[in-house]
């Protein structure tokens, strides 16, 4: 079950791996917690937002499978 936030005023489901507000923009992980900004992503580990925002469409599986890599 996606847990769901309260951004803006409006609900917002935490079902991804990363859950974006359309109001304002702020990210939030699965678990319903604020990320830091976009310009911040990766600085630890190289990656870029484009390729941390595709872990979205990758099921669970994958997930850990590449966490392994």
């Amino acid at each position: 079950m996606a847990k769901t936030i309260q951004c803006c005023g409006q609900d917002l489901d935490c079902n991804e791996f990363t859950n974006t507000c359309p109001t304002c923009g702020a990210d939030y992980n699965w678990n319903g917690i604020r990320l830091a900004p976009r310009e911040q992503w990766g600085a630890e580990t190289g990656e870029t937002a484009e390729e941390i925002l595709s872990y979205n469409a990758m099921t669970v599986e994958e997930l850990l499978d590449e966490e392994g890599r």
